[in-house]
């Protein structure tokens, strides 16, 4: 029990906030489920929700956490894997055994097939939580089968009496266990570690990896990783060739550039669209199959896809402090204001590439859509996306550097964007180009110049700092 309380406390360390929420949600369930055996019969579907909601977020922290516990100096430590099953035999007990044993009180049927549902839901959370790459392949068969409503009611309502489905969803459940626990248990020599601002958007779990743990690529990532390097590469020493030729502040800015942000490069970002692209594209002909769909939306997505790299900023700057010392050694500014107003320019170059990158998916989503206004949707997102790219950009540059002000900075960067960009495309549908978008314009771009220019100013009275994160 001591080996289990003390990975309990790691799970509430890196997730308190989804370790309060799952436990919540079982509270619930708990109390609806007193109701039930009382003999409320209305509540067992409120308390099986709630207990199935909670179960996948527990066991999606579960899953992160492992990533963390799982590096192979861990494997060191004496009856580590025997620990580790000691460990999941508790955690089966809390949320698949107890709740079985409430419902056979409560005189349920089918038990059996309900202990595998909960299994599926587990291994599911373990998944998304230890795997997110393969974790991602999960949402797409939802979304399919969100097109079909009464073949899945049908399907659903047959599988229930059918003797076989146990049995099929355990095997599901030993899938889902190879893709997530396998690859954890086995220990491989590390790659070389890539830049923290890298940004190659295979799948945006860059920015969740944990200090000491391996990437785990695939096949095609480690390809597509390989070109992005070869990109990389070419780029910097063309940049690095130009500026040997003709030493100018233009060219060394460049310089800068392609050092700090790797994958920014022309041909690196032609790459990223076409990948992410390719995924957009995708979920935007699933969405157009829901009956209340609104193409408006679209902007709204791409603004919120293509502001979706400053995070990444964040805790990139952070992680890179010992390495750029060689950089201000290698700059020799003549203050410290120099070397920050520096690093602040060289990245002001996300902007525009956000910029570019919102217009491409929203015009990806105008073409799939066939949006009714497809030039008001580009005017909006143009300058929405400049403006909160800006705006962005700033906070997170300033930002604070610890995970929970991270997530609520972000979450208001995000639902700001949306309320700004819903608000500006009524504006100009209601007034016009002229009156609403000048509104627009004044109060957005305002907006955003404005925390920028007060971010820089705070941002190179700074000190650099050049020690390494905490933990």
């Amino acid at each position: 029990m001591t080996i289990a309380w003390q990975l309990w406390l790691q799970l509430f360390r890196r997730t308190p906030l989804l370790v309060v929420l799952a436990n919540l949600l079982r509270l619930g369930a708990a109390y609806f489920a007193v109701r039930w055996l009382r003999g409320d019969q209305e509540l067992v579907f409120i308390a099986a929700t709630l207990f199935a909601v909670a179960t996948w977020m527990w066991h999606t922290g579960q899953g992160y956490n492992l990533r963390g516990v799982c590096v192979p100096e861990s494997f060191l430590l004496p009856n580590f894997r025997r620990r580790l099953l000691e460990y999941g035999v508790i955690d089966a007990a809390m949320w698949v055994l107890l709740p079985l044993a409430v419902a056979a009180i409560g005189g349920a049927s089918y038990l059996f097939l309900m202990a595998c549902c909960l299994l599926v839901i587990a291994g599911a959370g373990l998944l998304m939580g230890s795997n997110p790459r393969t974790g991602a392949y999960i949402w797409p068969f939802f979304v399919v089968l969100g097109w079909m409503p009464s073949f899945l009611s049908t399907f659903f309502k047959e599988a229930l009496h059918s003797p076989l489905t146990p049995w099929l969803l355990l095997a599901i459940v030993a899938l889902l266990l190879r893709f997530s626990i396998a690859p954890l248990l086995r220990i491989e020599d590390r790659e070389t570690e890539a830049s923290p601002l890298e940004s190659t958007s295979l799948g945006r779990t860059q920015t969740r990896t944990l200090p000491g743990e391996p990437r785990r690529l695939g096949m095609f990532g480690k390809r597509i990783t390989r070109l992005y390097e070869q990109l990389a590469e070419r780029a910097l020493q063309r940049a690095l060739v130009a500026y040997q030729r003709h030493p100018n502040f233009q060219r060394r800015m460049i310089l800068v550039r392609r050092l700090l942000l790797p994958n920014d490069n022309p041909e690196a970002i032609a790459l990223r669209i076409v990948l992410v692209g390719g995924i957009v594209c995708f979920y935007f002909i699933a969405i157009m199959h829901r009956r209340h769909f609104n193409p408006v939306i679209m902007g709204a997505y791409a603004i919120v896809l293509s502001i979706s790299r400053f995070p990444q900023l964040n805790v990139g700057m952070v992680r890179m402090r010992p390495n750029m010392a060689d950089l201000y050694l290698t700059l020799a500014p003549e203050t410290r204001a120099e070397y920050q107003q520096t690093m602040s320019d060289a990245l002001l170059i996300l902007v525009p590439i956000s910029l570019l990158t919102a217009l491409v998916y929203t015009v990806f989503g105008i073409v799939l859509v066939h949006a009714p206004n497809p030039w008001q949707m580009l005017f909006v997102a143009t300058i929405v996306s400049l403006a909160t790219s800006l705006a962005a950009l700033a906070v997170h540059l300033i930002g604070p550097e610890g995970t929970t002000g991270r997530t609520i900075v972000n979450l208001v960067v995000v639902f700001g964007t949306m309320a700004v960009y819903w608000g500006g495309y009524w504006l100009v549908s209601t007034v016009g180009y002229v009156i609403g978008g000048g509104l627009l314009v004044l109060v957005a771009l305002g907006f955003g110049f404005g925390v920028w220019f007060a971010a820089q100013r705070e941002y190179v009275s700074r000190a650099p700092r050049f020690d390494a994160p905490i933990g």
